[in-house]
């Protein structure tokens, strides 16, 4: 688990509810959520690439924006489930060989989630509480790219992958029913690969392919109204 979504959980989890109020407030409610993305693309050192010297790292992350909307309902407890679903993302990343230092692979993915997310709120008064979160679901991902240039195409794969989610915000009420939350959370999407290289390769054979394990590091910002 990554330890930037523990640091920032802990100090919510660690609250004592006999110190704060849960949230009283029950009902069904709509959100919108615009997302800071800091994408990445780990262990892509385990593509295979036979026969062709070491592995050269080159462009792993990625920033870029985002959106998702979400339907849930808040139990008057301190406690909100929701379903939520994050619009389409496209990210592009590289690595090579040190036998061939011009010609990159270009890892391209589309990346889309539905997920269920579980919300611990704690109230701190004047419209003011704090959040933890967790979240299970499913991320829908395209992986395929090229090596060198984009006539020498990986071929596409598409494949449904469990994620998780850990992360902590706080909420803020500026009329009633209406609440603005500001968050982060850690997004562990699993592993990904592309299909084999279509073109053809020093051994005249189609045995390279790319891999990466991707996760996200996610700032939040949304809107919620209970109806």
């Amino acid at each position: 688990m990554n330890m930037k979504a523990i640091v920032v959980a802990l100090p919510v989890v660690m609250i004592p509810a006999t110190v704060l109020a849960a949230n009283k407030e029950e009902g069904y409610y709509g959100s919108a959520k615009y997302l800071q993305i800091e994408q990445r693309a780990k262990e892509m050192d385990t593509s295979s690439r036979p026969g062709v010297g070491q592995f050269v790292g080159g462009k792993q992350k990625e920033h870029l924006g985002g959106a998702a909307i979400a339907a849930g309902y808040q139990f008057g407890n301190g406690w909100r489930t929701e379903g939520e679903y994050t619009f389409k993302q496209k990210t592009e990343y590289t690595n090579g060989s040190s036998a061939f230092p011009n010609g990159f692979d270009h890892l391209q993915t589309e990346t889309e989630r539905l997920m269920l997310n579980v919300y611990r709120d704690y109230e701190l008064g004047h419209g003011v509480s704090v959040y933890g979160t967790a979240g299970l679901g499913v991320s829908r991902i395209k992986a395929g790219g090229w090596q060198g240039n984009p006539g020498r195409e990986y071929g596409s794969t598409t494949q449904n992958n469990l994620t998780y989610a850990l992360g902590a915000g706080v909420s803020y009420t500026p009329v009633e029913r209406l609440y603005v939350d500001l968050g982060y959370r850690y997004i562990d999407m699993g592993k990904i690969e592309s299909g084999y290289n279509n073109y053809a390769n020093m051994r005249g054979l189609k045995d390279e392919q790319m891999k990466a394990h991707i996760v996200s590091n996610e700032f939040t910002l949304g809107m919620r109204y209970v109806f």
